[in-house]
């Protein structure tokens, strides 16, 4: 099994070979007449002289990650947007969704479904029909939207897993809605929490700080699910599953709050004109 992996990875490497290099790096690095290009091919010959003109201005003003300090992120506007990478990965995180992964087979078990390559297969499509919702919600209702009805689901979804464990049901009817929050779930956190959440932190973050911001965010988002992974099992076995979802469902509920109060929608606006508005709000 574990050699379907380096079959993707080896795609992945040569899928990148026909990738182009970022228009905004290649204006940063001089590399103009080659920016005006991949401009050319991605947007349209009328957008390479406004486009141009838009990278030029933000690297003069606000330089490159390069010449950035770690100490830059505590200031404004960087600290504003530090402060929604991080969260949003410790929420996302602790709602659960590597917690209902490692546990997801012995829920199918529990239905009849015995093999855990056949969960697995119920999990990945799972996931890819969410992707693919993503893939046509995201430039249409935008991130904010997205992020918000994806934590409010995974919230339902978690709440009616609880209930059907903690009220006195029949057992085939507890078990189908177990099921059925679990798919729910693993399907709404694929549609909003898991893609957007890495996006939108990129787009709020300055061209200077781009780099130290994504890689605070990220390191928070692996230690907090070395965190969940780590104690999942341990907690499940002293307080039971219902008491440990429904914790799932409450943060899943602050993450959508958190999302209505704190971010910033970046839907149909370039990264410089999200900058600019950020620095002006500073």
């Amino acid at each position: 099994m574990l050699y379907i992996a380096s079959i993707l990875g080896i795609l992945v490497a040569i899928g990148m070979q026909f990738t182009v290099d970022s228009p905004r790096w290649l204006c940063k690095a001089g590399r103009i007449s080659d920016a005006k290009t991949v401009i050319r091919e991605l947007w349209g010959e009328s957008k390479i002289d406004s486009a141009i003109e838009e990278f030029q201005s933000v690297c003069k003003n606000d330089g490159c990650n390069s010449d950035s300090r770690w100490s830059e992120i505590l200031e404004e506007p960087h600290s504003r947007v530090a402060f929604i990478g991080g969260a949003l990965f410790v929420l996302q995180q602790f709602a659960g969704i590597n917690g209902v992964l490692y546990f997801s087979s012995l829920t199918f078990q529990e239905v009849g479904v015995e093999s855990s390559a056949v969960a697995s297969l119920f999990v990945g499509l799972t996931n890819f029909a969410g992707a693919l919702c993503a893939l046509y919600l995201i430039d249409r209702e935008g991130r904010q939207k997205l992020l918000i009805g994806s934590y409010l689901g995974m919230a339902i979804s978690m709440f009616l897993v609880s209930s059907a464990i903690f009220c006195p049901l029949d057992e085939q009817l507890s078990n189908n809605l177990s099921i059925l929050g679990t798919i729910m779930y693993i399907f709404s956190f694929a549609i909003g929490a898991g893609p957007v959440t890495g996006i939108i932190i990129s787009e709020l973050s300055s061209t200077r700080t781009r780099g130290k911001i994504m890689g605070l965010s990220f390191s928070t988002h692996w230690m907090c699910n070395f965190i969940v992974g780590l104690f999942f099992l341990e907690l499940v076995k002293k307080f039971g599953v219902a008491p440990i979802y429904a914790s799932f469902g409450a943060v899943s509920l602050s993450a959508a709050t958190f999302s209505y109060y704190f971010i910033v929608e970046t839907k149909g606006r370039s990264l410089e004109e999200i900058e600019r508005s950020l620095n002006v709000k500073a």
